[in-house]
């Protein structure tokens, strides 16, 4: 008996293994904007609203409760980008990191969406090479 389970899990977990690239659980991820690993979208406003609003809120207007979620709307600090990627790749108190789930691009994308909109009007001039290069110094610093 318990060697006739084997072949009828293998039967039963089949077409699930089969899925095709265009099937609902990948037509999900899609709308979701997010895989378990990564997020998808490479849009900065789109970004935001996946993975920062819940937090900063939709307006960047921070939020207090559970934890301190500072406003990132009109916010001085934001003026330079290299404190954002910082603060994106690195994670800090509650903030985590979000090196893993961020690729250099989207990381650029959304700081130029933070950097140009809540009420900042700062040089939205960071670009995806600018965020490898910061990724890397932060990485040597972690090891030093």
């Amino acid at each position: 008996m318990r060697y006739a389970i084997l072949p009828l899990l293998l039967v039963l977990s089949g077409p699930s293994l089969a899925q095709e690239e265009d099937s609902p659980v990948d037509v999900g991820r899609r709308d979701l904007g997010s895989t378990l690993e990564k997020f998808t979208d490479s849009d900065g406003a789109e970004l935001y609203r996946r993975a920062c609003s819940g937090c900063h809120g939709p307006e960047g207007e921070g939020a207090f409760g559970a934890g301190k979620y500072p406003a990132l709307a009109a916010n001085p600090r934001l003026g330079h980008a290299r404190y954002p990627v910082n603060l994106i790749l690195e994670g800090n108190g509650a903030m985590p990191s979000f090196a893993d789930w961020l690729d250099d691009e989207q990381v650029a994308a959304v700081v130029s969406y933070i950097q140009t909109n809540m009420g900042n009007d700062y040089s939205a001039d960071i670009t995806a090479e600018d965020v490898s290069r910061m990724r890397e110094e932060f990485a040597d610093l972690d090891e030093g």
